[in-house]
């Protein structure tokens, strides 16, 4: 049985027609193409689908009962065709997102923002995440994107750059460290506690300091995991922390200062991951377009 839709659509156009004419000129078609198309349906169905007659043309008692049938195939054909469109168009579709928590914080809610006013339509979850956890959501399909620092790992996954985020240290605004010109060197931060956040942070910040010199050994009194914490336990005097640039905004809700550190001057790579080989869905790529467009001054200042 070989049943094509160009069959099935000048069936449903006859029957609510009730004439080969009028379904004719509805389609632009010839009658007698129409005819033949009709004819090859029943053909291919083994049954007859319209009584004719001279005056007029309705369905049989099978034909009545193939008709519902018919109609919802192609219904259903319309549905899936228009729900295509609208993914390709924008003009709906999900996107998820496993973003750290300085990032989702931060970064995100102002993109998102502009991204949505554009395409309100589209919907987009965040995924807020530890560092790690924010890849391994990506990896296993639960993510469509990741944002967080760059790290090595071996997943299957591909790296792009956002920009490149400074270090700066955080203390109150009564703090020794802040009593000066607004900068300060990484030998002054280290006589003083120190409060860092997850193991990758503190891994990665040890060996950039110690790559610039053996000296300069970070051994925290303190390690937290999230940044709230951090920040809430240097409000309360127990210690300075280094956050990347992009947390600075929070700092005002604790009442803190942020002061340039130099000697080394330390960044980090914010990054956009996506699963190597895999295309995104229209919304998921047109996102990530929006993300390195919206990042590129950054970029340019890094």
């Amino acid at each position: 049985m070989n049943v094509t839709l160009r069959q099935l659509r000048a069936f449903r156009t006859v029957a609510e027609a009730g004439s080969f004419t009028d379904a004719a000129k509805r389609l632009h078609l010839t009658q007698a193409a129409l005819s033949s198309l009709v004819k090859e349906l029943e053909g291919g169905l083994g049954i007859r689908l319209f009584d004719r007659s001279t005056r007029m043309t309705k369905l049989s008692h099978a034909g009545m009962d193939f008709f519902p049938l018919a109609v919802k195939v192609l219904e259903d054909l319309d549905f899936a065709l228009e729900s295509t469109a609208q993914l390709q168009e924008l003009k709906r579709g999900n996107v998820r997102v496993a973003c750290t928590p300085l990032y989702s914080s931060y970064l995100l809610p102002q993109v998102v923002a502009r991204f949505r006013t554009e395409y309100p339509g589209v919907q987009i979850r965040l995924l807020d995440s530890l560092n790690e956890e924010a890849l391994l959501r990506l990896a296993s399909g639960e993510a469509d994107l990741a944002i967080a620092p760059q790290r090595s790992n071996d997943l299957d996954i591909e790296e792009e750059l956002l920009f490149n985020d400074r270090f700066k240290i955080v203390c109150p605004y009564e703090h020794p460290l802040a009593s000066g010109n607004g900068t300060t060197t990484w030998e002054q931060a280290l006589c003083f506690p120190f409060i860092a956040m997850t193991k990758g942070y503190l891994a990665r910040l040890q060996v950039d300091l110690a790559s610039f010199s053996s000296s300069l050994k970070l051994q925290p009194a303190y390690e937290v995991a999230f940044l709230t914490t951090a920040l809430a336990m240097v409000k309360t005097g127990l210690g300075i922390t280094a956050l990347p640039a992009g947390a600075l905004t929070m700092i005002e809700h604790f009442g803190l200062q942020a002061v340039e550190i130099e000697n080394p001057a330390v960044f980090r790579q914010v990054s956009l991951f996506s699963r190597t080989g895999q295309s995104l869905p229209p919304a998921a790529a047109q996102l990530r377009q929006f993300l390195l467009d919206a990042t590129q001054a950054l970029r340019g200042s890094s």
